[in-house]
Parts: C-alpha cells; structure tokens; sequence
C-alpha cells in the first residue's frame, strides 16, 4: 500500500518540479506534507496553500480529509474519476493518496504525483473534438456499467481528475483546451443547454466566467467549458479550490456564518489576493446563486488560482453554475442565517464584502434585473419550452 508520493509542479519550467513530498498513515489518517529545500530555494517558489501549507521548512500535519490536504485532494479524482479509475486499473488504488497517483497529471492545476523524486511524467490529453462521436457512446455504456473497449476507458481517463459527479472528459480543438461536459438520461432538463445560458448570462454582470459553448453531434448536446489554467498543454496557474481553505470537520451554525462561507472566502481575498474588487465580483456571484438557485454551491464549486506569470492570487473565473433546486438552501454560507438563500440574509453581512448596505443593494438590483429575464435568455440559447417549463419550478424568482 502506497504510503508516500513526490508532488510536482508542471509548467515553471518545461518539465515538472519537484515541490514537496507527501505521506498519508491510512490506518491513523494522518496525512505528512514538506516542501523540498531546493523547491524552497527557488525564487519562483509558492505556496500551495497559503493557509494550511505556508512557504516553511517545517512538516505539516494533518488529520482532516481521512490525512489528506485539501491542495493534494484538488488534483484528484472525485465521484465520477473515482469510477472511471477503478474501472481502468486492474490494480485498484487502496486509499486517496493512491487514487492521485493514478490521476496525476490529469486534474485541474498545475500538481502532478510519482513515487520517484527523480521525474513526474504528466499525461498529455489526446482526445480531440472529432472523437466525440466515440465519447458519447463511451459515455453511455459507462452510465450503464456496461463492458466498453479499454481504449474509450483510456480516452475518459484524460477528465478522470476534474472533479464533480457528472460525467466529462478533456478534449482538444485548435490548441484549447476544453472539459467537455455531457447530459445524463436522468436529468430532469438538458443541463448542458441550461449551464451554458447561466454562464453567459452571469458574464452580463461584469462577472468573469469560464468561456462555453455547445457541440451537437448525434443529436446530443455537449457542453465545452474552456480550461482557465492551462494554456494548450501547459499549466500556467496552480489551482487551490476553496475546500481546501475554510473546509470543517463538522459543521456548526456558527461555522456557516462565520468560517464556512462567502465571507470567509472575501476574507482570504482581501489578505491574499491581488485584486480587492473581486470582493466585490464574489459578492455578485453570491447574489445571482440566490436568485437563480444555484444551491450546488458548495466549496468545490469555487476556487482560486495562482498565477505563475503575475506571481499572484486571483479569485478563478466562475464555473458549475445553474439552476438547482428552489430549497434556498446553499452549499456554504450566505450571511448571519447561514445558508438560508434571501436577500436579506445577502445584506446581513455585505461589510465582509467590503461593501456598504447601498452599494451591495446596487448590486442586488443589477442582478435582479438580469435574472428577472432568464427566460428570454434561456430561449435564445435554445433550451426547449420543456425545459423552461420545468425551471420555472426550479429558479426561485
């Protein structure tokens, strides 16, 4: 059983540099974590979490996530890349820390994995917008626990590390980079259709989106989300969702108002970011989620990138936004209610914002009368009557 991997940063130079290692005690779940001296040396050095893994020579220990850090877990695999690994590998990973390796060098981010402090060799996606058609039917038989070739497994392996439950893959057109993202027979709307509405109206509010667009092949719509820290193949940002920062082990009241929620996510911005405005932009996206019942806006779903051009912290664009459930309950906290989703609970905590009470009601009308027009929206990306239908049960304007 693997008990200790090398991590590695890919894209400070042209090929990987070691960074740290990491070990993981399943039987204690205890989880080890030090940067290497060489690594601590370089002047491009950062850290990959400013927070719990700070730029210090001393080892980091921890015991929540079962002994992993929540800046390693990024770089893994979640629900549906756990699927495709264990149907991949004829060796099954035994714990998260073997689960990474088996990813490496496919997740979101710039971190890669080895057992060998000598080289990490990260794997270069090869699908491209021409597969689809195979994707599709590998898609499919996947939801079905179906037997497919091993190379259509291998073509899902490329998107096995970017997180969420829905089924996706990374693909490449004309030098971009893309996680595509596909419908289940299971949804209740066409939810590609319906995400790529939500983004492009979000980006109406100033607001910066992950750019997206729709690819219909076999009469299936696919949902392209453009890679935001990657260039070509490149990683140019390393990727630290905001799990990793305010993650609890058991969550309070008084942890939704206080430590797990938009406030503390603003928190991190003003002390580590470079930008305070994006505050100000967190504030508004915080807003539209209300409006919208994006209620799936938990702390995976945000994130903060670090840029090694501009050497910096930046809120990441806004992506996984769309309409949920009208529950009004939401993943983190909204306000001094918790994650009650009202405007009032909004307001209850805009100085976190940086914003007065005036200002922060601007915002909320600006968002109310964008949101106010989402069918029209909607149409006009071309989700079908049946589907609008359907949502008017769901957006709780």
């Amino acid at each position: 059983m693997t008990s200790r991997a090398y991590v590695f940063i890919d894209g400070l130079e042209n090929n990987p540099v070691i960074c740290g290692v990491v070990e993981l005690d399943p039987k204690t779940n205890i989880g080890k974590f030090r940067y290497g001296q060489s690594y601590l040396q370089r002047d491009d050095a950062f850290p990959l979490d400013p927070l719990h893994l700070p730029l210090l020579s001393n080892q980091f220990i921890t015991r929540v996530n079962k002994g992993m850090f929540g800046a390693i877990l990024d770089a893994g695999a979640d629900s549906w890349g756990k699927r495709l690994i264990l149907s991949l590998h004829s060796t099954k990973p035994n714990n998260d820390l073997e689960l990474v390796l088996a990813g490496s060098g496919m997740g979101v981010g710039a971190l890669t994995f080895s057992l060998s402090r000598s080289a990490s060799k990260p794997k270069k996606n090869k699908n491209t917008l021409g597969d689809i058609p195979m994707l599709l039917q590998g898609k499919r038989a996947i939801l079905k626990n179906e037997d497919i070739p091993k190379e259509v497994k291998k073509a899902f392996e490329y998107g096995s590390s970017m997180g969420g439950a829905r089924p996706k893959t990374l693909v490449e057109d004309s030098g971009i980079n893309y996680l595509a993202k596909f419908n289940r027979p299971d949804d209740l709307y066409n939810v590609c259709l319906v995400e790529h509405a939500t983004m492009t109206m979000l980006e109406e509010l100033d607001v910066r989106v992950a750019a997206t667009s729709i690819v219909n092949s076999q009469q299936e719509d696919i949902l392209l989300v453009e890679r935001f820290d990657c260039d070509a193949d490149r990683p140019t940002h390393h990727f630290l969702s905001a799990n990793s920062l305010i993650n609890q082990e058991k969550l309070t009241n008084q942890a939704l108002t206080e430590n797990y929620s938009y406030g503390a996510l603003t928190e991190f911005i003003m002390k580590h970011g470079a930008e305070p405005r994006d505050a100000h932009e967190l504030y508004t996206r915080m807003v539209f989620n209300i409006l919208m019942g994006n209620t799936d806006d938990h702390s995976r779903n945000h994130a903060f990138l670090y840029s090694f051009s501009d050497k910096n912290w930046r809120l990441s664009p806004a992506y996984d936004v769309l309409p949920i459930n009208n529950s009004r309950q939401h993943g983190i906290g909204i306000g001094v209610h918790g994650r009650e989703g009202t405007l009032e609970n909004a307001l209850s905590q805009s100085k976190r914002f940086g914003l007065s009470q005036a200002k922060a009601k601007t915002i909320i009308s600006s968002v109310q009368a964008l949101t106010n027009e989402w069918i029209s929206y909607f149409t006009k990306a071309g989700v079908p009557d049946t589907d609008i239908e359907t949502l008017k049960g769901i957006i709780p304007l």
